[in-house]
């Protein structure tokens, strides 16, 4: 079974307002939604956190980064002192004011898989599980789960926040990115992509197919929250496109390999100031997704297509992509 923490990806994403006229009342029929807040909460020790584990290991192990039952003790330990202290009673009661309605909160995620299960021929539907972990872990998936710490989504607001992350990546962590992060880091399970071409535009169009075609199913968000842009940055980028194009043509980027230079254009970043200390960070994964997008303008690939497409030279090539 493969593991994947969101922590880790940093896949961030963002979306279209087409059908926005969601009922957010309606029952899921997608997904199921497992709380386990209450439960967590009511762990009075060590032991009885254990057992809370054991009980459900199939999604917790993972979520606590439990490989092996043999560092079952080490791990829990370290997982119970996060919510076995005096903060811990004013987080749960946060977490639960905050998400009251879960059918609401997570029906546009359950659409989306609606959306995406009405052509193609992968049926997805994830079960989601959700606790408060004292900001353990984000988000873990696997083919079957998303395992979500809803006290990492809690509002900018709240005094209660994740240690030791930026203050560029926590603007990413709010209760509007919930379902686009949860969605992009479930889908990128099944995104595949040419692991023996080292590239940068190889890795750019695997961001940018995520892109899209989260964009594409996720009722109601923003294209902005789906690539992790705030509206500043969303609109910096749009507006400067050509320019940015022209800085990867002239600089010889897209067929860079170098790892190092790969993870400046890529990775989490308060800014790419090799362009410009203006220009937000992954502004390769943004060129990513207009890329894709030139692509699907004229592509009769189904979103399924796209996602198992892991040439990109068809789809670069056949983009057409020219902002200059």
């Amino acid at each position: 079974m493969k593991i994947i923490p969101f922590i880790f990806l940093i896949f961030f994403f963002g979306c279209s307002n087409d059908n926005c006229n969601i009922n957010r009342n309606q029952p899921l029929k997608n997904i199921t939604v497992q709380n386990l807040i209450s439960d967590i909460a009511s762990t009075q020790d060590l032991n009885s956190f254990n057992a809370f584990l054991y009980e459900n290991k199939n999604t917790l192990y993972p979520f606590y980064e439990i490989e092996d039952t043999l560092f079952l003790f080490d791990k829990s330990v370290n997982a119970f002192t996060l919510i076995d202290n005096i903060y811990f009673d004013s987080l749960y009661s946060d977490v639960n004011s905050e998400f009251q309605d879960l059918n609401k909160l997570f029906y546009p995620l359950d659409e989306s898989f609606t959306k995406f299960n009405q052509q193609s021929n992968i049926k997805l539907s994830p079960n989601i599980t959700i606790l408060i972990s004292g900001f353990f872990n984000d988000i873990v998936v696997d083919r079957e789960n998303i395992i979500i710490g809803l006290d990492y989504f809690l509002p900018k607001t709240n005094k209660y926040k994740p240690r030791d992350l930026p203050s560029y990546i926590l603007d990413q962590y709010t209760p509007d990115h919930i379902n686009a992060i949860s969605l992009s880091t479930y889908l990128s399970q099944f995104n595949l992509i040419n692991e023996s071409d080292l590239t940068m535009i190889n890795e750019m169009i695997s961001f940018g197919k995520l892109y899209y075609i989260v964009s594409k199913i996720l009722p109601c968000t923003e294209q902005r929250i789906i690539l992790g842009y705030s509206q500043k940055q969303y609109e910096l980028v749009n507006k400067n496109e050509a320019f940015i194009y022209s800085y990867f043509l002239q600089n010889e980027l897209l067929f860079e390999e170098s790892n190092l230079i790969k993870q400046k254009y890529l990775s989490e970043r308060p800014s790419t100031f090799e362009i410009s200390q203006s220009v937000p960070g992954r502004v390769g994964r943004w060129l990513g997704w207009k890329i894709v997008s030139s692509f699907m303008e004229s592509s009769t690939y189904t979103l399924e297509e796209l996602l198992k497409e892991d040439d990109y030279k068809n789809i670069f090539y056949n983009s057409n992509y020219n902002p200059i």
